[in-house]
Parts: C-alpha cells; structure tokens; sequence
C-alpha cells in the first residue's frame, strides 16, 4: 500500500516460475495502471497500452498508431520513431494494433537510452501532434498516377500495407472466421482497416479518437528488467 512517485502499490507477488517479482500500482490522480516485472535480466522492456476498440473496419485504431509517431509537442521532428531506431541501441521497437488494444514497446539494455526512448514514446501517446497532412500521408489520400496521369489513384501507408496483408489467403479466413464466429463485436471487424472502409476514415474522427482513448485512465504501463522500480 506504500506510494512511489505518485502511483500507490495495489499488490506485490512472486512469480516464481520466472524467477521474478511482480509489481501492481496504480496512479492515484489519472487513474493510469502499472505492472512492473523486477527480476535478474538487463535486457529491459518498456510498454504502454491502451483499450482500442476496433468499432468498424476503416483501421481507425491502427492509422493513429501510425500517425502518433510522426511528431509529438516535446519531440516536433519529422518520425522521431524511426529516428529513434537509428540513434539509439534498442534491442526492439515496435507498435502494435489488435481488435481491442494498441501497444507501443521497446526494449534497450542501455539505462540512459531506456530513459530517453520512454520519453519519445509517452510523448508521442499522450501529446502527438496529429498533423492533417500526416494522417493523409499515413491513412489514404488521392494521387495521379505517374504512369497514366489521367487517372487518379488512392494510396497511402496503412491503406496499401492492408491492400498486401488481405491479399493473402490465410489472412481472408481468419478475418472470415471471427466474422462468422463473433458478430456484431469488435472482433468481427478488421482492425487493421479494410482499404474500402479504411476510404471513409476522416481525419476529424482519428483526433476525436485519440482524445477518447489515449487517456492515462485508459492506460496500462509496464516495464520488465533489472532497472529499479525508483
């Protein structure tokens, strides 16, 4: 029931499977829950979550996931993300979307490298800057076509990264198969967008999202490693 740095201890177990000591706190003002997994590894992981509910198939909760990391209020620069990737020595780094969560992870065996990619990934979550041109850039816009100007093409980086994702035949069953199985929830729907919903998204919605989800009441923090709880 102790207090550190403004989160209160909720629990604290032995996994003894895993040789590690788990940690359960709770932010006392925003509600934001943390899990911390102490134990004898310098590979240390950093993570934070947050509920994502995939209402429809337009990719809404995996175009923000994109667009959060193309600049934030501490960190202005273009994709400090993928800056990141080349700067620091992380071990991982990714973002993931599923049906019902998004996730942004890394892990480094570098204490001051863990402090500064922490500080790029809660600053990218919780202040991004969620530039119009960034959405159109990384959910869809209209181009003409190189070859046929004439013609005018859809494109975009989620929309034609799901265009190659469904075009596989395993992946159109699995989507098919929850459809079938699950209807009417989230998870009958396709949350890393279907490319002739992910057309209808808006930018006006994902920031309307961002302010509804990316909330540290909505938020899950977790951290794995050697590096001390203080």
């Amino acid at each position: 029931g102790g207090q550190r740095h403004g989160f209160r201890v909720r629990e604290v177990f032995a996994v003894t499977e895993f040789d590690m000591v788990a940690y359960h706190l709770e932010h006392e003002r925003t509600g934001a829950r943390y899990v911390h997994m102490d134990c004898d590894d310098t590979n240390n992981a950093f993570a934070v979550a947050f509920r994502t509910p995939a209402v429809d198939s337009t990719g809404l909760p995996h175009i923000l996931e994109h667009t959060v990391l193309c600049g934030s209020e501490r960190f202005p620069v273009r994709d400090p993300f993928f800056n990141m990737t080349k700067r620091s020595l992380n071990t991982f780094m990714n973002a993931l979307t599923a049906s019902d969560h998004t996730m942004y992870p890394f892990a480094t065996r570098n204490e001051q490298d863990f402090e500064n990619l922490m500080k790029v990934y809660l600053d990218a979550v919780f202040f991004p800057n969620l530039e119009r041109m960034d959405f159109l850039q990384e959910g869809h816009r209209l181009e003409r076509d190189p070859d046929e100007p004439s013609r005018i093409l859809r494109t975009g980086v989620v929309y034609n990264e799901m265009k190659g994702t469904l075009g596989s035949a395993s992946t159109i069953f699995y989507n098919k198969l929850q459809e079938v199985q699950l209807p009417g929830t989230q998870y009958a729907n396709i949350s890393g967008g279907d490319p002739p919903h992910i057309a209808e998204l808006t930018h006006e919605r994902l920031v309307e999202f961002h302010k509804q989800h990316y909330h540290p009441s909505n938020a899950l923090l977790f951290t794995y490693g050697d590096l001390p709880l203080d």
